[in-house]
């Protein structure tokens, strides 16, 4: 066994040990102080000297057709500088905006030199302190092109498109405890990355103009919102992730696969997914003890098949999207947001089947089945279509 593969089992096994310990002791003591103020939605800062990123997605689906569009927003702390409260941030913003059933995912970007975030109309100085039952109440704002909130989006990037987005009755990855995340344990590990879910399905208005024909063409019309969250140093090393919202919002779902470097020379492929429908609430994660991931993948086609497995149950997502209807999007790194280092589509066909098993007798049942259409799809850093 070569050394690194013995080396990247031997943190597995301290990450999964720390993990039960940790949710052992959360489990033996007292329910949350419920006293803060905020959300993990809202605004965090750097732990120290950059690099360092944050940045917040929301991606409506039409209600009565196939039209999608989104809108990403970040802000990056260069390499060795340190974050002072009040100093402008460089940026982010890309706008996607598709038609569906196939049809190409537009991708308008732009790096804005001024960003900045803030809570009460202060600049963000400290991390949020976590309320079990708030939503987020933030600002984030880039000069010369607009700005969101917890629940309004307003950007423009100019001669290009505006995007207004209002969103509202949102839908929290757990409806038992609003301030749960979705990184379970994962959120107490030094992963170059977190990720928060903080919507899978809010109710939503949307009108956005197009100004790169020979007329401004405006779109508008409602739909369902997922709205999340990443921030930390950098994106993962190579990444999928995939979300879908049926078309009455009965059924939504969201899921990670990523290849990350923990340290140098240590690599690790966790994964997180979530489904809910009206059969079935599961989650999985790739530090849950007898938990396992097969993933067959082909970028370049648009496919992919994911099951995810534990010893009583399995999750299939059998996916495809056109080739041609990928939008390119940025990422974090450590020198920067880098254009076209990602593609995603909003008009892949994602076909759900989940399964419980009875290992003693080597027998599944099939508990649920769900065809999401127009869902995304999108492939990052080192599983990107890389065909010239």
């Amino acid at each position: 066994m070569k050394r690194n593969d013995v080396l990247s089992r031997i943190w597995i096994l301290v990450i999964i040990v720390l993990g039960i310990a940790f949710s052992a002791y959360s489990a033996d003591s007292s329910q949350p102080d419920c006293s803060g103020s905020g959300s993990i939605n809202d605004p965090h800062v750097p732990s120290g000297p950059g690099p360092w990123f944050e940045g917040w997605y929301t991606r409506v689906s039409d209600v009565g057709g196939s039209r999608s569009v989104a809108v990403i927003v970040a802000s990056y702390l260069p390499k060795g500088d340190t974050y002072v409260p009040g100093e402008y941030l460089s940026g982010y913003i890309n706008v996607l905006v598709c038609e569906g059933d196939g049809a190409p995912t537009l991708s308008y970007t732009v790096f804005p030199e001024k960003t900045m975030a803030l809570v009460n109309d202060e600049p963000v100085a400290e991390n949020p302190k976590i309320s079990c039952k708030k939503d987020s109440d933030f600002e984030w704002i880039a000069e010369g092109y607009g700005s969101i909130t917890q629940d309004t989006i307003d950007i423009s990037i100019p001669g290009v498109v505006d995007v207004y987005i209002h969103t509202q009755n949102r839908l929290p990855w757990s409806t038992d405890d609003p301030s749960r995340s979705i990184e379970g344990w994962m959120a107490y590990y030094p992963f170059p990355t977190h990720w928060w879910v903080n919507s899978l399905g809010s109710d939503a208005e949307y009108e956005y103009t197009l100004y790169d024909g020979d007329e401004p063409e405006t779109f508008q019309g409602t739909g369902y919102a997922e709205q999340e969250k990443n921030w930390s140093l950098l994106f993962p090393k190579a990444w999928l992730w995939s979300q879908g919202i049926s078309e009455n919002n009965t059924a939504q779902y969201v899921f990670t696969y990523t290849r990350v470097e923990l340290f140098p020379g240590l690599e690790l492929y966790p994964w997180l997914a979530s489904y809910r429908s009206p059969n079935i609430k599961w989650n999985f994660n790739f530090m849950w003890a007898g938990s396992y991931i097969k993933v067959i993948k082909d970028p370049c086609a648009g496919t992919c098949q994911l099951t995810f497995r534990d010893p009583k149950r399995s999750l299939i997502f059998d996916m495809s999207a056109p080739p041609d209807s990928f939008g390119d999007v940025s990422i974090p790194t450590a020198d920067g947001f880098i254009p076209e280092m990602g593609g995603e589509s909003f008009s892949a066909t994602v076909n759900v089947t989940a399964y419980r098993h009875y290992p003693f007798f080597g027998l599944k049942r099939r508990v649920d089945t769900q065809v999401f259409e127009n869902a995304v799809l999108e492939f990052g850093n080192g599983w990107r279509c890389m065909d010239e």
